[in-house]
């Protein structure tokens, strides 16, 4: 079964709220639709995860069925900071989304939802990233990939797109309206608040191309990421392991994979 990280926050909320986080699931599916190659691939890949994480007893789409289960037993909102799949395949989109379909959660993307390689880097050209940022799009209608706000018994819960290690001018301009209502504020996303986004320098992956004034905007979301005070804190995925950092007085999380059978479960009162 799952290891749950428990984490609980103070808000003053009247009543409390529950908050199961996962994220980096790594499903390795592929179908009649993808090439030989893709297949071959996914066999590989789940090699990968299966020699890095804790399965079996389960693999990752077992442990996505039971963190869903177990939200709803806890009832908790889920929320899934991207990763969910591998590599953008046929068969890992056709997967996930019948896992999800009829769930409620919140959902934002990771780099690997945009990628059909599995090197660190993406070599494609940047129209390619553009195409496949179009069909995540379609495919998950239901969600805002770039920001979605929710706000539970007086908490205001974010998932802010930032799976380009940047975030978007469109995501900082609506946070900065959810800022206005005045709550307090929990933010999801995928990179952790430090490593790849503190004091960025240069894109993660290379297809992305980002002017001077990206890296302005993204660095007033982080700003006030760390500095506001309705900022309770942030949560993020991408490192693979549970972490927890104090930044100017301030605490920020990384939840560990999913893939490991690991998620974190915060309680704010």
């Amino acid at each position: 079964m799952i290891n749950i990280t428990n984490t609980k926050l103070t808000a003053g909320l009247a009543h409390p709220v529950k908050i199961l986080h996962i994220t980096d699931i790594h499903l390795t599916y592929a179908n009649e639709k993808d090439t030989p190659e893709h297949h071959k691939l996914m066999k590989k890949r789940f090699d990968v995860f299966r020699g890095e994480g804790e399965f079996p007893p389960f693999t990752p789409k077992e442990y996505f069925e039971q963190a869903i289960a177990l939200a709803k037993e806890e009832k908790a909102l889920l929320v899934c900071t991207g990763d969910a799949i591998d590599i953008h395949t046929h068969g890992n989109i056709e997967v996930i989304k019948e896992i999800l379909e009829g769930e409620d959660l919140m959902f934002s993307p990771g780099g690997h939802e945009h990628q059909r390689i599995c090197r660190r880097t993406m070599e494609e050209p940047y129209p390619y990233f553009e195409t496949v940022r179009l069909q995540l799009e379609r495919e998950f209608s239901e969600f805002d990939l770039y920001f979605e706000s929710r706000v539970i018994n007086g908490l205001n819960i974010i998932t802010a797109d930032n799976s380009m290690d940047y975030f978007p001018q469109r995501t900082v301009e609506a946070f900065k309206r959810e800022i206005e209502k005045g709550f307090p504020i929990i933010v999801f996303f995928h990179d952790p608040i430090w490593d790849e986004l503190l004091n960025k320098k240069e894109p993660y992956h290379q297809n992305v191309r980002l002017t001077q004034e990206d890296y302005l905007r993204s660095g007033e979301m982080i700003d006030i990421l760390l500095h506001h005070p309705l900022v309770l804190t942030t949560v993020g995925g991408h490192g693979h392991r549970d972490e927890e950092r104090i930044i100017d007085g301030k605490n920020h999380y990384m939840t560990s994979g999913l893939f490991k059978g690991k998620a974190r479960m915060i309680e704010i009162i």
